[in-house]
């Protein structure tokens, strides 16, 4: 057996462990982000009512203001009805009044459908808002499992990148060299047997005196295809 051929194995069988545990780590963290963007649409739903709410508030508010300045007016006209002298000036203020009395009462009927509107966002708002908290307070709970399911996982990761980093140590460095960067490019395994007389990972035809050559342990060769290291499964026990 190469001399090597352990020790890469070993490093190996460590980064499954690792990758094994980065995997659940990254589903326990896709998880708190689908609480985080659920949250996060229940808050601005409130935020678009808030902006809803205030909007149509203000224009009730604006709608008063027009309402009262144009009931002024009209009390003002009605005292000037009172000092008219003639019959076509009385005739004049009535038509006058007339029409300023139509505009009032669009003016009005705005103003009460403004008023319905704003009611309506505030009970919509005060609802959303309410789900809000609910959600807020149900998640609490999940969160902190999370937490703790994510302190642990930590606490495991860090045990066992202690462990593949003590096993890296006693690695050649030309071997770990190649090792790592085979590992930057390659989700699947590094270290790969012998598929009969090819590569166990692209099936390429291995050269007969290479393949002698892996099978007597003399080398660890790479795949000319693929690039992975090479060995014979009966080697490896």
């Amino acid at each position: 057996m190469h001399p090597e051929l352990s020790k890469l194995l070993e490093l190996q069988d460590k980064d499954h462990t690792l990758a094994t545990v980065d995997t659940r780590l990254q589903a326990l963290l896709d998880e708190r982000a689908s609480l985080d963007d659920e949250l996060a649409r229940g808050r601005q739903a409130v935020a678009t009512l808030e902006e809803q709410v205030a909007g149509a508030v203000t224009q009730r508010q604006a709608l008063e203001t027009r309402i009262e300045s144009l009931r002024t007016i009209q009390e003002s006209r009605r005292g000037r009805m009172e000092r008219v002298k003639t019959a076509r000036e009385a005739q004049a203020l009535t038509i006058e009044l007339e029409v300023a009395r139509t505009g009032l009462v669009r003016e009005e009927s705005e103003w009460l459908r403004i008023a319905d509107q704003v009611t309506a966002r505030e009970i919509e708002l005060k609802q959303a808002a309410e789900g809000v908290a609910g959600l807020e307070a149900e998640q609490a709970v999940q969160r902190e499992g999370l937490a703790e399911r994510e302190a642990e996982l930590q606490s495991e990761r860090a045990a066992a990148t202690a462990v593949r980093e003590d096993v890296a140590t006693h690695i050649e460095q030309a071997y770990l060299v190649r090792y790592d960067r085979l590992r930057q490019v390659r989700q699947t395994e590094v270290v790969v047997a012998l598929h009969g007389m090819a590569c166990g990972a692209c099936y390429t035809a291995v050269p007969m005196s290479r393949q002698s050559q892996i099978r007597n342990g003399q080398i660890l060769d790479g795949c000319e295809a693929c690039g992975v290291i090479l060995y014979a499964a009966d080697e490896a026990g």
